[in-house]
């Protein structure tokens, strides 16, 4: 081999072999700064929180007290947001994290959907620019985020003067924020700009790309964040202002010593800390720099190598982008329909609204539930119920006009804005093309199921001005159409305004009446037929109000079961009567049971139910003496918690009557299942009770029935001689109703026992 030949290639290996030892030590080195980076971080961060001296005080509060409840925005982003079915994330909660780590306190985060009270968290984390309207909360002394207000143009429209400061703006139209404090300022300031006050960025951003404004000033974090995760390719950001918009963090006002502790921890992190900035920043040319020093010292292999990775770099981009966008679109839609949210919602009302005053239009603010979806759902599958969901919602967006919205608001219930509405016949119309649609069958395979939707309307601005109260009254309307028979339309009256605020007034009585003790009970006595002896009798719940006098249980059970009050009362009235039941069994000497009506909505907090066995057996009271009365439907269907509940006092010997036995279902299998003592005939059939009639044969085929089964029958509502005696020669065991006595209160019923013994 000639010698030139071999010297050039052993140049090439050595250069070769430079050339990698030249790229290996860049990447040492390179490594060895970011540990040493890292490192040293490390040490400044033991270094500053090491400096945090706590008073006695604040070490005793925080051994104390573990646990903070902090009410945090979904949707400020990067400040603070979050959406379905994840935690929140962002700037505060990344200082908050810090101050977790080092005072070994536990944040809970609670929904902050702009008000709050004490009751529901201790501190607020994030309130722009000092505007704190909770009156309970005061905010910390400095804010630990300020960011300059910053001015954007649409690069893509050539202006004759260029725009870098708000001077420039003079006589120009700039987009704003309705609520931000830089309206304000601006207007105090410059007031040769004209304003346009838009709701969200994304109106801002149409308004510029349109060319109807000529700038948009926002803040510039949140902005800049906006347009790289949005990829708003003709913006570009010309000028910085004066103002700046900051947040800080709101505690209670009677936790002084939380306070204390959160501003040391603040400000050992220092405010605008640069690591938990640098987290939340996108830059376009964040790996530029790098890959230019990259292609200035590697060659061809390197540099393959190299771009390889930056193109990997640009795809890890695209995707953190399109994962952000992901975030936005799971904080404003429903997965399920593909629909707007209650976030949206509300935006999209808003937005409405605004275009109906400009227009002097009306809106028609739809609330509509769907009629036994929950039957469908339960009988053929959540499978089958999530695909009428979203047929449901296509039918619905199908007669709708491009400027209206549908939103699913629950779990079968919608929210629909009708916009641009001339009179309201066109509305009424429109509300019957939805319920046709609704009616036709839903067919999924060889399948069809058919249901129908009830229609609450509140009309802009016939009914209210505040968006929150309109969909309010549409919801209250949708509960008149359901109560009216469903599949209808109902709009939202004086009328339903007049029963709901005499329905919240009468709850809130109820509140005060349970704390107050205004209730009462009373006591319908039993009456063996057989031999005319009294041994039973129905505990009776009364309301003597204190200006309405006595209130008709028909009027607040209902209204109690509602609220969920049902079940102090429930206890009140269990407590009362057993105390009355120990007056009575010293009185007559004798065992006495008495009936005490159970609402199905009280086997929801068992616990209460399953006292009972604990206060009987206090008072050395028999489970015998007492029955409870409940009503069939708890045992068609019933749940594995209503089934456990009911064992549970049955092996404590509590009897149980099925009332208004008749009228219901009756299916009479669980008559077996669950071994009842009593069915009480309702009193509709003995009151038309005459010889031979189609009462008379249901009544005796009931006794019958019972008999065979080894279940006594109480007749309820008996009011003469006739009725008793048919019901005596039908062998029915016992009789109720006010041929033997009405409801009375204790004293006079003890009196007629008495009276019997006698």
């Amino acid at each position: 081999m000639p010698s030139s030949i071999m010297s050039c290639k052993l140049i090439s290996i050595k250069l070769m072999t430079l050339l990698l030892l030249s790229c290996l030590t860049l990447s040492w080195t390179n490594l060895s700064l970011a540990a040493n980076e890292i490192i040293t971080t490390d040490i400044k961060k033991n270094d500053q929180f090491s400096n945090i001296r706590l008073s006695p005080t604040e070490k005793s509060w925080l051994e104390k007290r573990h646990i903070v409840r902090v009410a945090v925005k979904s949707g400020w982003m990067p400040i603070e947001f979050k959406f379905e079915n994840d935690k929140h994330r962002g700037l505060t909660i990344d200082y908050l994290s810090k101050i977790e780590n080092t005072f070994n306190i536990k944040f809970i985060v609670v929904n902050y959907t702009g008000s709050i009270d004490s009751a529901q968290a201790d501190i607020i984390s994030g309130v722009s620019n000092s505007n704190l309207k909770e009156p309970q909360f005061q905010l910390l002394n400095q804010p630990f985020l300020t960011f300059p207000f910053a001015i954007y143009t649409n690069k893509n429209i050539k202006k004759n003067t260029k725009i870098s400061s708000l001077e420039d703006l003079n006589d120009l139209t700039v987009a704003v924020f309705k609520n931000g404090a830089i309206g304000q300022k601006l207007r105090d300031h410059y007031p040769k700009i004209k304003l346009v006050y838009v709701d969200i960025a994304e109106e801002a951003f149409d308004e510029l790309s349109s060319g109807s404004v000529d700038a948009y000033v926002g803040n510039e974090m949140i902005v800049d964040y906006h347009i790289n995760v949005n990829r708003i390719n003709y913006v570009e950001k010309s000028g910085i202002t004066p103002f700046t918009s900051t947040v800080s963090m709101a505690v209670r006002k009677d936790l002084p010593v939380l306070a204390s502790i959160l501003t040391k921890g603040l400000a050992a992190i220092g405010p605008n800390n640069n690591l938990i900035l640098n987290k939340w920043k996108i830059h376009d040319n964040e790996y530029h720099e790098v890959l230019t020093y990259a292609l200035g010292i590697i060659l061809i292999l390197c540099l393959l190598v190299l771009f390889r990775v930056y193109r990997l770099i640009l795809a890890n981009k695209k995707l953190k982008a399109e994962s952000l966008q992901k975030i936005w679109y799971q904080a404003n839609f429903d997965f399920l329909t593909s629909l707007p949210n209650r976030h949206l919602l509300q935006n999209r009302l808003q937005q409405a609204i605004e275009r109906a005053d400009r227009s002097d239009l009306l809106i028609g603010i739809l609330f509509i539930d769907l009629d036994n979806f929950k039957r469908v759902n339960d009988q053929s599958g959540h499978s089958i119920g999530n695909k009428l969901l979203m047929e449901t919602a296509a039918r619905i967006s199908s007669c709708l006009k491009t400027e209206d919205t549908a939103a699913r608001v629950g779990g079968d219930e919608f929210v629909v804005i009708l916009s641009d509405i001339k009179e309201r016949f066109n509305l009424e119309k429109n509300c019957q093309r939805i319920l046709k649609e609704i009616e036709n069958p839903f067919t999924f395979g060889s399948d069809e199921f058919y249901i129908s939707a009830s229609i609450g309307i509140a009309v802009y601005p016939d009914v209210s001005n505040n968006h929150e109260e309109l969909l309010n009254y549409a919801d209250q309307a949708m509960s008149e159409a359901k109560k009216l028979g469903r599949n209808r339309i109902q709009f939202f009256t004086e009328s339903i305004r007049a029963a709901s605020l005499k329905r919240l007034s009468l709850t809130n009585d109820i509140r005060n009446a349970v704390i107050e003790q205004q209730f009462v009970l009373y006591y319908q006595p039993i009456n063996n037929l057989k031999n005319a002896t009294i041994k039973k009798a129905e505990a009776l719940v009364r309301w003597n109000h204190p200006l309405k006098g006595f209130v008709s249980p028909i009027d607040f059970i209902p209204l109690a079961e509602e609220s969920g009050l049902i079940n102090e009362l429930g206890k009140w009235i269990f407590n009362q009567a057993i105390k009355d039941l120990l007056i009575i069994r010293e009185s007559s000497g004798q065992d006495f049971q008495l009936s005490i009506n159970v609402s199905p909505y009280q086997f929801n907090n068992p616990d209460n139910l399953l006292m009972w066995i604990d206060t009987i057996k206090a008072h050395d009271i028999s489970g015998r003496c007492i029955c409870i009365e409940i009503t069939e439907g708890l045992l068609l269907e019933p749940s594995d918690t209503v089934i456990s509940t009911i064992s549970a006092l049955r092996d404590a010997e509590i009897e149980f009557s099925i009332d208004d036995f008749g009228t219901g279902y009756s299916a009479l299998a669980y008559l077996n299942k669950f071994h009842i003592e009593f069915v009480k005939i309702d009193k509709s059939f003995t009151q038309n009770l005459e010889a031979e009639n189609y009462n008379a044969i249901l009544c005796e085929a009931i006794i019958d029935m019972a008999h065979k089964l080894g279940i006594k029958v109480v007749a309820e509502g008996i009011e003469t001689m006739s009725q008793k005696d048919l019901l005596s020669q039908f062998e029915c065991d016992y009789g109720q109703g006010y041929l033997f006595a009405k409801p009375l209160p204790l004293s006079q019923l003890l009196e007629i026992l008495h009276s019997n013994r006698s």
